[in-house]
């Protein structure tokens, strides 16, 4: 069995060795990350056993920083260089620890060599991370650049494309304000136009039924203008006729008589069969019709006008005798 002195050798000799595996294996995975930068996924392995290593050398120095403190210079009979094996006798091994006669001295000195590789190691993984936080800022700084970029890009084609759709807008504007006033100008100029051959020809229409009454009889102006006032009630005049009888200007229908008017003498008037209030209201002259004329009133002739002004009861004449 071994002694407790021996026990306490035992665990420095393994906690050396363990923080050595984790020197070993940190190196390692400190080259192969360099090596394999072109693939992120096994040089983000190296990185994490890198960084597992680290904290397994931490660990392994702290053990040994603690039983050298706690024992190796408070029981100098540990010599943490000595081979600790269960079958031997407790006699075996002192003898063995006799032999290699490993001095106080020595112990240390080996205990500083450990303490300046954790040292060392601490120096390699402050220089990994230092490595590690200049290759984030290059990338991140890769990143920004690239993203500044495309939102300049993205940028510049908006304000392009804005420029172009409000060009086309002020363009189209433009068209169709320039459109809108070709065509008021030409509809102006066309109903300007139509305006003037509309009065040339009313004045021509006019100055031609001017000769024309010039040239017709007093009879004959009224009975045109009759047949007028019937056309625009939309009345056939094909058989109107007239004729003068006696004193009287005859209108007929056909062959029965549908109103009479006395163009002769001094009194000029027309027959009809409207009251006097109904004259009045017209703004026409009454006259109360002699006995043998059969009508109930007469209604004094300025001139054509007054045809106008009865065109209602010509119209009422002409439709008693259709009916």
């Amino acid at each position: 069995m071994l002694s407790e002195v021996d026990k306490w050798s035992q665990k420095y000799t393994w906690f050396r060795k363990m923080t050595v595996c984790f020197l070993v294996i940190l190196i390692s995975s400190v080259i192969g990350f360099f090596l394999t930068l072109s693939s992120a996924f096994i040089s983000t392995a190296c990185l994490i056993i890198s960084f597992l290593s680290v904290l397994g050398i931490r660990i392994g120095l702290g053990k040994m920083d603690e039983f050298k403190s706690l024992y190796v210079n408070t029981v100098p009979m540990i010599n943490p260089e000595k081979d600790f094996k269960e079958g031997r006798s407790l006699a075996e091994n002192e003898e063995l620890m006799l032999s290699k006669d490993v001095s106080v001295a020595e112990v240390e000195a080996a205990l500083e060599a450990l303490v300046e590789e954790g040292q060392q190691l601490t120096q390699i993984e402050e220089i990994v991370v230092i490595n590690e936080s200049s290759q984030i800022e290059d990338v991140e700084v890769t990143e920004l650049e690239e993203i500044q970029e495309e939102t300049e890009a993205t940028e510049l084609e908006e304000t392009q494309e804005e420029t172009e759709a409000t060009k086309l807008e002020e363009t189209q504007e433009e068209t169709e304000a320039t459109e809108l006033e070709e065509t008021q100008e030409e509809t102006e100029v066309t109903e300007v136009e139509e305006t003037q051959e509309e009065t040339e020809a009313e004045k021509l229409d006019d100055v031609q039924e001017e000769s024309a009454q010039q040239t017709l009889s007093l009879e004959e102006q009224v009975f045109e203008t009759i047949k007028m006032i019937l056309r625009m009630n939309h009345c056939e005049v094909e058989n109107l006729s007239f004729k003068t009888v006696g004193k009287y200007l005859t209108i007929y229908l056909k062959s029965r008589v549908m109103m009479r008017l006395k163009l002769t003498g001094r009194k000029h008037y027309v027959l009809t069969y409207l009251s006097q209030a109904e004259v009045e209201a017209l703004g026409l002259v009454f006259d109360t019709p002699a006995k043998s004329e059969a009508y109930t009133s007469r209604v004094q002739f300025t001139s054509i006008a007054v045809l106008a002004q009865l065109e209602a009861q010509i119209v009422e004449l002409y439709n008693r005798l259709v009916k």
